[in-house]
């Protein structure tokens, strides 16, 4: 095999200092070629790639000279092909399974045909982020309790701290709940009368104090040093409340003072405290009772009864510690003991203070946030029955003569300022009913876990047995918004020499980090996996779009309208293949999450990537995402040093574009996007007509082909209990979904402000809604705890149900039976409303026909609405409780508004606390024992993972191009066949072939799980492989994953024909239209086809990604010359197709194509790089490696 050579380009290093260190980089101005400055900014990547890498094997110096050529180059008709060596991969776990899977297969192939396995290893850095295996299985479930994944509580009412459930969380432990990393025991909470019901007020902020006098300290025991001493806060009662709401001192005479420890230690004092200090901790560990005097210098309250505040000024109570727990000993009852009954509580409703028991407690202390201060002061009392009350410098005694306090929300900090150590309110359950939790996202991941186990196992096989691959536990987020935020470094150091980060990943929607400024896109996994093995990625040099941005986005549009906007725009010009990169003054007004979104839908408008070169929004993201102050530094200099640092408002810096179009954001409205495919824009304003116009077009990506008598039609249904109507247009699923939105602080925050305003005008959303919130990092539940408006989101039901892509790829979960009932036999046109990026049919849930892409607020408003054939500018979308008609416009936050939310709650600290732990912050995946050894121990018993037959009865001799001989049609198919509709996901069907195989293997379906929970398994996603019920056979003339038998005319299921045709030793090839394999990138859409013995695919056209993956895994994909089709040739389908390849073959070949009636076509094959040629020659990509690596 030819050898690398030095690098010609050597000569080009040079070195740069920065904070007094030494680096060297790859000077591309010393190539002194003027033409460097005028290449698109995203090509000076792929030029600096090429440069450094080059070594006249993989990248030789006319591959620079191409790139160098770009303006000349991108127009050449045959295309110019050059290499590409990102500098890192990046998979989630349902395209990352595989690729582990398919590295430990080739570990054995490598040893079996006499090679080292060791040399298998990913040799460009790798990082997996396990997102894609937790379902919505559960929302809105009360009563239990939230345990954490991003350091997150979904509460209803009561404050509580954003990081609720992590190790450092008091009130996690007193509340019950079972924070990660430890071993809870759940508590009895019986329930009484809800004093937390319709009254309730908003969530207040913890309120925190440090000691404000020495006079805390000499109280304690001389043993306890002073240092070990850590503040802690007091989260208050939701309701307003005049006593003294701060550390140290009851809120009301319900709330006994309570103690947080550091980590190991159990407090075992409580000091006697006056107004304004904090309790502390105490850090020795022993059994004593002490007394405990706590100071309520009055109250005043709307809600609960009212003692004479001489009764309980001054109470005291002993508190005993009994089996290292603490109990609040009640009068008449034995010490240590607590009341299982309400009679056993002796004491009266004003003088309990009924605590709980902490077992097992362990805290670690957290100091991640600046602390600010409170000063307390005495308040004027205003009005006992008023929400909130304003701070006044005056004091006035009650009439009790004690002095009395009352704080106001608007004086008190924000309560993220140290999160990890709160205190939450306790009642006694007799006496009060206490708040309920969102069990949801509990349940959700003791599910995916549950499912998942040996695919996570073999998963942490895999970052233990792969060198250079950093796995994600799950419960951390969605890969691209973890990159986003923590994985993207925007310029590499690798041994002190500089570089721009650039990867690609598994998923389409790797483009995201675009908006960061990184090059990156997405590949099949099976040519990431050879980029992993560091080969580089053959591509065609493309052409670049410059899309020019002006103007200023109006006060109640979002970033979602504009990129929907964007991709229909797009679309309408066809950028397939090509790059856009965004310039002009307008990029300016848009921040660095709002690019984001715009570059995560990249697939969405067709293109390979949606770039924003690096300027001064990125470096400030950076920083507020808590980047090194160091490495920021590097970033900046770097990039200037290269000319890739851009100015937007410098038109100088305008590179030459391909074309040029252009967008004004002041012409961008309120926005969404379906029924079935994500470039359909509709504006907020038209839905309601082009709703009711899709029902009566004729079936397609616009019409339901519904008769006009059955338009109106309404389906009465019971849903636990209550009787509610369905009717076409009816909204089902509302999900806060996907990283394409929940990335975006702006729209998550003006979700909440909507929601807010919302409940605040009583409007409500209808129980049989499935409503969910799955943000995609926990510092969106920081952010929007931080800000106060987690309570409004929960009450209207958009709790969190768990941190990773859900709704958006299908795991959506089941509706109720009865809706499903009341949709399956009306043939109702019901519908999702989501914050995603794709909604093809079939793809959200199999019982949702019409899916609707929205922001985040639009999610909310059409979930309160109810229904999507509204006009929000005529009807209310509600009623106030007092009767009062509610507009859309009546609680819609301004932009301006939102703006200050973010820029006051957003903070870096909130990055730093959750990826701080990124790796080790799932306990359950802790406690995960997996195999040890280079060779995975297969088990043949398993249905998660088995080794695939992709390298049975492989040689080490290079074999011959084989002549397709008489293959028969598997699927004649139509325009824009998706891999969703090729590749198994979502559910699996009960009646479908993978559900008979995993029967026979003993599972219930319960136990059946997703497809993409399976993909390590070849048996199962072979029988999945165009399972998708939306799928248009023309053989069969309806929706659906069945086709013809042709020699029998039986129809069957696609898996069960593949398998006749097998038994048979007929080959198999599909037909079909314009765009064939369109959105995200899977693998198993070319593997499945594969296992079902598919040859070639011959369509009118391809979306480059998945033809890529067919070259990958050997299949011939073939093409329609120009101007003709299946029907203009007068294919039938029903004939056999013979092809025969030269042994010469050349890329961009035409070949002759024989029908089994005598008559012949040509058509194209698209090998579009010899690299790709030479993938096809070895049988795919891996057996290439395979071969490669042995010699």
């Amino acid at each position: 095999m030819a050898r690398e050579a030095p690098n010609p380009y050597a000569h080009l290093l040079s070195n740069i200092k920065i904070r007094d260190e030494d680096f060297k980089y790859y000077n591309l101005l010393g190539l002194n070629d003027s033409r460097y400055e005028q290449l698109p900014f995203s090509i000076r990547v792929l030029l600096e790639s090429a440069v450094r890498n080059c070594d006249n094997f993989q990248v030789k110096e006319q591959d620079v000279n191409n790139i160098l050529d770009w303006a000349k180059q991108q127009s050449d008709v045959k295309g110019v092909e050059v290499p590409f060596k990102p500098a890192r991969v990046i998979l989630q776990d349902f395209t990352g399974v595989p690729a582990v899977v398919d590295f430990a297969a080739m570990r054995d192939a490598v040893k079996e045909l006499g090679g080292d396995p060791q040399h298998i290893n990913p040799i460009c850095p790798a990082d997996l982020v396990i997102d894609h295996s937790v379902q919505v299985e559960f929302s809105r479930t009360r009563g239990g309790h939230d345990p954490g994944g991003g350091g997150t509580l979904t509460g209803q009412s009561c404050g509580r701290c954003a990081n609720y459930g992590q190790s450092g969380c008091v009130s996690a432990a007193l509340s019950g709940r079972r924070p990660s990393g430890r071993s809870y025991s759940r508590l009895h909470r019986p329930r009484g009368p809800n004093t937390h019901g319709s009254r309730l007020r908003p969530a207040s902020p913890v309120v925190q104090s440090q000691p404000s006098s020495p006079s805390v300290y000499s109280s304690l025991p001389p043993n306890i040093p002073q240092q070990s001493l850590q503040q802690v806060y007091l989260m208050p009662h939701t309701v307003p409340v005049s006593g003294a709401v701060m550390v140290g001192v009851q809120q009301q005479w319900h709330y006994p003072p309570i103690v947080s420890a550091p980590s190991h230690q159990l407090p075992s004092l409580v000091t006697q405290m006056t107004i304004g200090e904090p309790l502390v901790n105490i850090p020795n560990y022993q059994q004593q009772t002490v007394q405990c005097t706590t100071v309520v210098p009055g109250y005043s309250t709307p809600v609960y009864p009212s003692p004479h505040p001489s009764q309980i000024s001054r109470t005291q109570h002993p508190v005993s510690y009994y089996l290292g727990s603490p109990y609040i000993q009640h009068q008449g009852s034995r010490p240590g003991s607590r009341p299982t009954t309400p009679d056993q509580c002796q004491l009266p409703d004003s003088e309990c203070h009924y605590s709980v028991d902490m077992e097992d407690v362990s805290f670690r202390p957290r100091g991640s946030y600046a602390s600010r201060p409170l000063a307390l002061r005495k308040q004027e009392v205003v009005d006992d029955s008023a929400a909130t009350v304003s701070d006044v410098s005056s004091t006035r005694s009650d009439t009790s003569g004690t002095p009395s306090l009352r704080l106001s929300v608007s004086s008190l900090p924000s309560p993220l300022d140290v999160p990890g150590i709160p205190i939450q309110d306790l009642v006694c359950p007799f006496h009060e009913r206490q708040s309920e939790w969102s069990s949801a996202l509990q349940k959700n991941q003791e599910l995916e876990f549950e499912r998942n186990f040996e695919r996570f196992v073999f998963l942490k096989w895999g970052a233990q047995a792969l060198k250079n691959m950093l796995i994600v536990p799950p419960g951390s987020g969605i890969v691209h918004q973890v990159n986003l935020e923590y994985l993207a470094r925007v310029v590499f150091s690798e041994d002190k020499l500089l570089f721009p980060d650039s990867l690609v990943g598994t998923d389409s929607h790797t483009t995201m980090i675009n908006g960061l400024g990184v090059v990156g896109w997405g590949v099949g996994g099976i040519e990431a996996e050879a980029v992993m093995l560091g080969q580089a990625v053959s591509m065609v040099l493309p052409k670049v779009i410059g899309y020019r941005i002006t103007g200023d986005l109006s006060p109640l549009a979002t970033s979602t309208d504009v990129v929907l906007t964007i991709t229909k725009h797009l679309r309408q010009i066809g950028v397939v293949g090509k790059f856009v990169e965004f310039f002009g003054p307008g990029v300016q007004q848009l921040s660095l999450a709002d690019r984001a979104t715009i570059s995560n839908m990249c697939p969405e408008y067709g293109a390979t990537i949606g770039f924003f070169p690096v300027d001064d929004v990125t470096i400030g993201y950076l920083r507020q995402s808590n980047r090194d102050e160091g490495k920021i530094e590097q970033i900046e200099e770097y990039l200037k040093a290269v000319k890739m640092f851009r100015n937007f408002m410098d038109s100088s810096q305008d590179p030459v574009f391909s074309e040029v179009v252009s967008l004004d954001l002041g012409e961008v409205v309120p926005s969404l996007s379906g029924p079935k495919r994500p470039h359909d824009r509709v504006s907020v304003s038209s839905m309601k007509d082009d709703f009711h116009q899709c029902l009566g077009n004729k079936v397609g990506f616009k019409g339901f082909g519904l008769p006009a008598d059955q338009h109106d039609k309404t389906i009465p249904f019971v849903y636990e209990g209550q009787e509610y109507t369905l009717k076409h247009g009816a909204v089902v699923i509302a999900a806060i979904t996907s990283c394409t939105n929940t990335s975006n602080p702006s729209v998550m925050l003006g979700a909440g402000l909507l929601a807010k305003k919302a409940v605040e005008a009583g409007l409500t959303v209808a129980p049989y809604i499935k409503t969910s919130l799955s943000p995609g990092s926990g510092v969106v539940t920081h952010y929007l705890q931080h800000s106060g408006v987690t309570p409004y989101l929960s009450k209207l039901g958009f709790d969190i149900v768990g941190y990773g892509c859900m709704t958006c790829i299908g795991n959506s979960g089941p509706l109720p039976e009865s809706i499903v009932e009341a949709i399956e036999k009306n043939d109702l046109v019901c519908c999702g409303v989501l914050s995603g990026n794709r909604n093809f049919e079939g793809r959200i849930h199999p019982n949702t026909r019409a899916n609707y892409l929205a922001s985040p607020l639009l999610v909310i408003a059409y979930a309160l609405a109810g229904r999507v054939d509204i006009d929000f500018e005529t009807e209310p979308i509600g009623k106030s409780d007092t009767g009062k008609l509610v507009y859309l416009r009546d609680i819609w936050p301004q932009r301006a508004d939102i703006q200050v939310v973010e820029q006051e709650h957003v903070i870096p600290a909130m990055f730093k606390e959750v990826y701080s732990r990124i790796t080790t912050g799932n306990d359950r995946w802790n406690k995960l024992e997996a195999p040890e050894g280079m060779l995975y121990p297969w088990d043949s018993k398993s249905t998660y993972i088995k080794r695939p037959p992709f390298f049975e009865g492989m040689t080490k001799e290079l074999p011959s191009i084989k002549t397709i001989k008489d293959a028969q049609v598997l699927l004649y198919l139509g325009d824009s066949v998706t891999t969703d509709h090729i590749s198994p996901a979502g559910s699996i069907a009960r009646d479908s072939p993978a559900a008979r195989y995993l029967a026979a293997n003993g599972l219930t379906r319960r136990d059946f799980n997703s497809y993409g929970s399976r993909r390590g398994n070849d048996a199962v996603m072979a029988r999945g492989t165009f399972a998708n019920i939306r799928l248009l056979n023309k053989f069969i003339g309806k929706a659906g994953s069945r086709t013809i038998h042709l020699p029998s005319g039986e129809q069957m299921d696609v898996f069960d024909a593949a398998e006749r045709y097998r038994e048979e030793g007929r080959p198999v090839v599909i037909l079909a239209g314009k765009e064939y394999g369109s959105g995200s990138s899977r693998d198993w859409a070319a593997k499945g086809p594969f296992l079902l013995g598919v040859r070639a695919v011959i369509a009118e056209s391809y979306e480059r990604i998945h033809r890529s993956n067919l070259v990958g895994m050997g299949i011939i994909p073939m093409q329609f010359l120009e101007g003709q089709t299946a029907e203009s040739l007068g294919i039938t389908g029903r004939e056999t197709f013979s092809i025969s390849l030269p042994d010469d073959l050349k890329t961009g070949m035409v070949v002759s194509v024989q029908l089994g009636d005598g008559r012949s076509f040509e058509a194209l094959v698209r090998f579009d790089t010899e690299v790709e040629l030479t993938y096809f020659r070895h049988g795919g990509i891996l057996n290439y490696m395979i071969r490669k690596m042995i010699e």
